[in-house]
């Protein structure tokens, strides 16, 4: 089972391939699978697309991987998002709330919103 996804970054083609290369900006992840990595450009002179085309996988190797937290194709979605985020404004943004952005090993113990029990409430000082 092979894997698919794409971005679109707002940069001249050859300016996302020459960042793409440059040590510091190139997510290290994607560097590391079975990968193909393709540059296009965008519909409508909208910048460049970043397609990452994942090598097939085991079906039982993808079901462990997504239970241990380390699926990857989470994690290049994830590598594409910072960095699309470092070329377009020379950043990675983080929110107050997830200061370490939104990593799929993070969204594993993730749980519906729920309310505190009794035990919590007075753990929390509120009870």
């Amino acid at each position: 089972m092979s894997a698919r996804t794409a971005i679109t970054v707002n940069r001249d083609r050859d300016e996302v391939q020459r960042l793409w290369s440059e040590p510091g900006t190139r997510p290290d992840h994607i560097a590391d699978l079975d990968a193909t990595v393709t540059f296009k450009e965008a519909p409508g002179d909208r910048g460049t697309e970043i397609h990452v085309d994942l090598g097939p996988g085991g079906r039982l190797d993808a079901v462990t991987k997504r239970f241990t937290g380390a699926d990857p194709l989470a994690k290049v979605k994830d590598d594409l998002r910072r960095f699309k985020q470092l070329v377009e404004t020379g950043e990675i943004s983080r929110s107050d709330s997830t200061p370490e952005g939104e990593r799929a090993e993070r969204k594993l113990g993730q749980r519906p919103a729920q309310p505190l029990d009794d035990s919590e409430l007075q753990k929390a000082g509120v009870a």
